[in-house]
C-alpha cells in the first residue's frame, strides 16, 4: 500500500503566537496531535500519528437525514405560522415549542456535519434562490428564528440530490498518518480520488471543530506534488499561494509574513491578450507546489499537468 503525500499548514497568527513563546517545535510535535484527539482517535506509532476517523455508512447519513427531515419539516410549518402572525400584527411572537424545535433541528444538523463533513460543501454550492424557489420557501428577515437552520437544510437536501453531492457522502475509511517532523499527511491508499475526496472531508472536520480551532486556528491541507507544469497558450493564470509554516526566503512569502496574511492571490495577465511567458510561473509554482504552499490554480487554457508525490514506506517522507 502506497501514501499520498499532503502538507498540514497553519495561519499565520497561530505561528506567531508560538513563534514568540519560543514554542513552535511544541505545537508542531506535541500540540497538534493532542489537539486533533478532539475529532478522531490518535495513536502514536513510531515517530508518526496514526489518525483514525469514526467511521459512518451512507445509511447512517440516511437515517439521520430522514429524522432532521421531518423534525425540520415540523418547524416550517410552526415558522408559516409565526410569519403570517406578523403580517396580520406587526407583532412577532416565538413560543416555547418553536425554540425547542429549532434548537433541536440545528443540533441534529450539527451532529450530521461532524458525521460527514463533506456535505457543509452544500451552504457553498447551492444558491439561496435555488432553494427559495425550488421549496417554495417563505421567509422574512424581520422573523429572523428558523431561517438559518431551514435554508441550510433545504441546501443539503438539494445537494444530496445532484450526482455530485451524493458521491461527495462517503464514509471516511482510509487510514492516515500525521508527520510532525514535515508537517505532511499521509493518506494510506492506491487510489488518488479517495485521497483527495478523504482530505477534503479531513479538512472540514477539523475546521468544523471549535475544540480544535481555538486551540490551533483554522487549517487548510494541500497536496505535495511531485511534478507540476503548465503547459500551452495561457493568457492569463490565478493562482493561490497559502503563508508558509517555514521561513523560505523568497518576497511573496515577506509580504505574508509582514502583512500576518493567510494567503496570496495573484493573476497574471498577458498584455494586449497574448500568452503569458510559462517558464518563469513554472519554476514558482512548482517550487510552491512540490512544498505544499500551492492552494490552488487555473489558467485559460488547457494544459496543466501534476502528479501528487507518494512514497512506498511511512519512514520515506523526509
Amino acid at each position: 500500500m502506497d501514501y499520498y503525500v499532503f502538507k498540514l499548514n497553519l495561519q499565520p497568527n497561530i505561528l506567531a503566537v508560538y513563534r514568540q513563546k519560543e514554542e513552535l517545535e511544541y505545537l508542531i510535535s506535541e500540540e497538534i496531535p493532542n489537539v486533533l484527539e478532539s475529532v478522531l482517535q490518535v495513536n502514536e506509532v513510531e515517530g508518526f500519528f496514526k489518525l483514525t476517523i469514526e467511521n459512518h455508512s451512507k445509511e447512517d447519513f440516511y437515517k439521520l437525514f430522514e429524522s432532521l427531515e421531518e423534525k425540520t419539516h415540523k418547524l416550517v410549518s410552526e415558522y408559516k405560522k409565526i410569519l403570517l402572525n406578523y403580517r396580520k400584527t406587526g407583532e412577532i411572537h416565538y413560543t416555547q415549542d418553536f425554540l425547542k424545535l429549532n434548537e433541536d433541528c440545528m443540533i441534529s444538523r450539527r451532529s450530521i456535519e461532524s458525521k460527514f463533513p463533506s456535505i457543509k460543501k452544500a451552504y457553498d454550492i447551492v444558491l439561496d434562490e435555488i432553494i427559495e424557489s425550488l421549496y417554495e420557501l417563505e421567509t422574512d428577515n424581520q422573523v429572523g428564528t428558523g431561517i438559518t437552520h431551514i435554508k441550510k437544510f433545504y441546501k443539503i437536501k438539494r445537494y444530496i440530490s445532484l450526482d455530485e453531492g451524493a458521491s461527495s457522502i462517503i464514509p471516511l475509511e482510509l487510514t492516515s498518518y500525521y508527520n510532525p517532523k514535515t508537517e505532511h499527511i499521509l493518506v494510506e491508499t492506491d487510489n488518488i480520488d479517495a485521497a483527495t475526496n478523504f482530505i477534503d472531508a479531513f479538512e472540514l472536520l477539523i475546521n468544523s471543530s471549535k475544540d480544535v480551532t481555538l486551540r490551533i486556528g483554522k487549517i487548510n491541507i494541500n497536496p505535495v506534488y511531485k511534478s507540476f507544469i503548465l503547459e500551452g497558450e495561457h493568457t492569463e493564470v490565478s493562482y493561490t499561494l497559502v503563508y508558509p509554516n517555514g521561513n523560505p526566503p523568497l518576497d511573496r512569502h515577506n509580504i505574508l509574513r509582514d502583512s500576518e496574511a493567510k494567503e496570496l492571490h495573484s493573476t497574471l495577465v498577458g498584455p494586449d491578450g497574448r500568452p503569458l511567458k510559462l517558464e518563469p510561473i513554472n519554476k514558482m509554482l512548482e517550487e510552491e507546489a512540490k512544498k505544499g504552499y500551492l492552494k490552488r490554480m487555473e489558467g485559460k487554457a488547457k494544459g496543466v499537468f501534476s502528479k501528487i508525490k507518494k512514497i512506498g514506506k511511512l519512514e520515506s517522507d523526509i
